[in-house]
Order: C-alpha cells, then sequence, then structure tokens
C-alpha cells in the first residue's frame, strides 16, 4: 500500500532517524540538519526540500495525513502557516480529505515567545493567543503533548482545548542491553553554551571539587564554550575533562557508564528547555538526574527521586549542593529503570496521532 503520511522537519536530527523504524511509515521532508548529522546517512523515505518545493508537493500530493512540526516553534510560524494552507487547499482542489497532526513540545510563556523577553503588552499577548489559537482550531485535527506544561500553555490559546489532544509525557524507555561498570563521575552531554546552563555548572563544580576531591565532571559536546571550557578543564585535569563534540554512538557509550547526568539548562531569549534529550538518554541508561526546572520532565524528576533546582540567583550553589548529594547518593540504576514506561513517549504520542479515527474505520 502506497504510504498515506507526510511528516516534516524544520531540522533533522540524528534521533529523528533513530526513531523512524518505530514511527508511521511516512515521506519525511526536512529543510536542515543538526549539527549531529555530520557523516549521516540518510534513509529512502527521508528528502530535503525547500518552502517552494514542499508547498508544490502538498498541493498535489495523494497522502491523506500531514504531521507539522509545532505551530509555536515561532521562527517557523510563517513556514508553518504556508505549508498548511498549501495542504488545505490542494485537499480541496482535488476532492481529498486530509488531516493534520501536530506533536508540541514548547513551554515557554506566550508573552516570551512572542518578543523573546521583551515587555509584551497586554493586548498584543491577547491578539496573538486568538490568532494563532484559531489557526490551530481550525488547521489541526489531532495534536500530542510531551509534556503537562506544553499542554497548558498550547490550551491557553482560544479555541485550542477543542481539538482532540492528549498529554504523553515524553519518557524514554530503558536500555536492555547490559553494560560495563559505571564512573563514579558527572557528565553533561550536550551543547556548550550559556543556554546549557554552563558558566553557572563551571562554578558550581569549582565548590563540589573542594568538598569530594575524588569527583570528576565530563563535558561532552561543542559549541560557542567549547574554548572556554577545555581552558577551565586544563586548570583541574584531575576533577575536569572535556572532549568537545563527539560521535553519536561515542557519546551514548559514555552515558551508558555514568552514575549522574546533569543538565544545568537556563532560560534565555525566547527558549526554554522543552524536554532535553540528554535527560532522556541519562534515565534510559538508569542514571540520577541533576537539573533545573526548566525541563517539562521536572516534575515527574522529583516525584522520582531526581534532582531539579530552581533557576535563581542562588543557583550556582543549589547546583552544587544537588550535585554533592547525587554523587554521594546515586540512586539505583535499576529503579531508575524501573520508574520509565515500556515504550518511549515519543513513540507512543506517533501511535496515538496516527492511529485511525472511528469514520475512517467505518
Amino acid at each position: 500500500m502506497p504510504v498515506s503520511v507526510l511528516r516534516i522537519f524544520p531540522e533533522l536530527r540524528a534521533v529523528h532517524l533513530e526513531r523512524l523504524p518505530r514511527m508511521t511509515d511516512a515521506v519525511n521532508l526536512y529543510f536542515a540538519t543538526k549539527y549531529d548529522m555530520l557523516g549521516v546517512d540518510l534513509p529512502a523515505t527521508v528528502h530535503r526540500t525547500t518552502l517552494a518545493s514542499a508547498i508544490k508537493r502538498l498541493l498535489s500530493a495523494s497522502h491523506t495525513v500531514l504531521e507539522l512540526p509545532e505551530p509555536l516553534w515561532m521562527r517557523f510560524l510563517p513556514r508553518w502557516i504556508a505549508l498548511a494552507a498549501a495542504w488545505h487547499l490542494g485537499g480541496l482542489v482535488h476532492g481529498r480529505p486530509r488531516r493534520t497532526v501536530v506533536y508540541a513540545m514548547e513551554l515557554t510563556p506566550f508573552p516570551i515567545l512572542l518578543t523573546g523577553g521583551q515587555k509584551t503588552p497586554r493586548l498584543v499577548t491577547a491578539f496573538g493567543k486568538t490568532m494563532i489559537g484559531l489557526l490551530i482550531r481550525t488547521v489541526v485535527d489531532r495534536i500530542c503533548f510531551a509534556s503537562a506544561a506544553s499542554a497548558d500553555l498550547y490550551t491557553s490559546l482560544p479555541g485550542v482545548a477543542s481539538v482532540p489532544h492528549r498529554t504523553i509525557l515524553e519518557l524514554p524507555e530503558p536500555v536492555v542491553s547490559p553494560q560495563p561498570a559505571r564512573r563514579p563521575a558527572v557528565l553533561y552531554l550536550g551543547e556548550l553554551s550559556d543556554r546549557g546552563g554552563v558558566h553557572q555548572l563551571m562554578r558550581a563544580w569549582e565548590r563540589v571539587e573542594r568538598d569530594i576531591p575524588e569527583a570528576r565532571l565530563t563535558l561532552v559536546g561543542g559549541g560557542p564554550l567549547l574554548d572556554t571550557v577545555a581552558q577551565w578543564a586544563a586548570e583541574r585535569p584531575t576533577t575536569r575533562a572535556t572532549t568537545g563534540p563527539l560521535p553519536r554512538s561515542t557519546a551514548l557509550d559514555i552515558v551508558a557508564q555514568t552514575r549522574v547526568l546533569v543538565a544545568p539548562s537556563v532560560p534565555h531569549g525566547r527558549w526554554r528547555e522543552q524536554i532535553g534529550l540528554p535527560i532522556k538518554e541519562g534515565l534510559a541508561a538508569g542514571a540520577t538526574i541533576v537539573t533545573t526546572r526548566q525541563t517539562g520532565l521536572s516534575d515527574w524528576l522529583l516525584a522520582n527521586g531526581h534532582h531539579v533546582v530552581p533557576v535563581d540567583r542562588n543557583l550556582v550553589g543549589r547546583l552544587a549542593e544537588s550535585l554533592a548529594r547525587a554523587i554521594e547518593r546515586p540512586l539505583d540504576p535499576e529503579s531508575v529503570s524501573a520508574s520509565l514506561p515500556l515504550i518511549d513517549g515519543r513513540i507512543a504520542s506517533d501511535a496515538w496521532l496516527h492511529e485511525p479515527r472511528q469514520e475512517d474505520a467505518s
């Protein structure tokens, strides 16, 4: 049977390709790639496109379902509108029933999404919420949220609560393959940037290593702060290390041997940590997580014994205290694995988004 789903990726990542074999069969279109795609081979179902080519394809496509990225990805919103319009116009012209589904993770407060942190007049906020809410209500047939915070944000927009929706927390399933003995160390995995909380982490670690001399922090990743981190690590090579960017498989091998993973993300313009891929990867490997309240997993992490700190002027001190506690008393990896779902939340969300409707089965 021909594939009935078209899926759009604004920015393709390696993890997207890893998930595809377990997701609904689709023709996958993407506009750009992220840093972790260097040298990665693309499957036959994944194709690079331009906005003009995508619009042309959507106008004439025989597919019946379009999976769009979330509309509150503000820098993609103009293209989102153009793609949605082309999809529905094509359906009207050709007389074909078409559906649109969306997976949503955004949790940044709406006024900040509009202006990037500048003071937003209430009338502007209300107008923006109404327009985007009505757009979603008109265009989207089904929407799945990665966290309760994302659901709260979207359903605060007029009309969105009436769109069929579900919240499936984007937790990983546990890694089942046995791993070698774990390193008694802390791992930071991700972009070395201001929004990753790297400056705060370095200051907090200086406190940790004074109290726990045998502790060791490894930072894996590239980014604008790579040189700063490398210089800082060289000052205390017995307790600090940085690898720079690594192939994904190598990075995951390090995660599998780590007892504590730290992800101290902080707000940066419109950006807030939505879920946090390193957090998911750490949980899947049974690691104890130390993070901030930015992630949509924060309530679940707290309820399951992990360490979550608020982003305030005491962040460095709280981060140091939480790291010390996690190092001295990490969670049992088996208990971490037992707390996770049997199926990755993103895979479960995909199954719900694309399950046939009753009217389709009749």
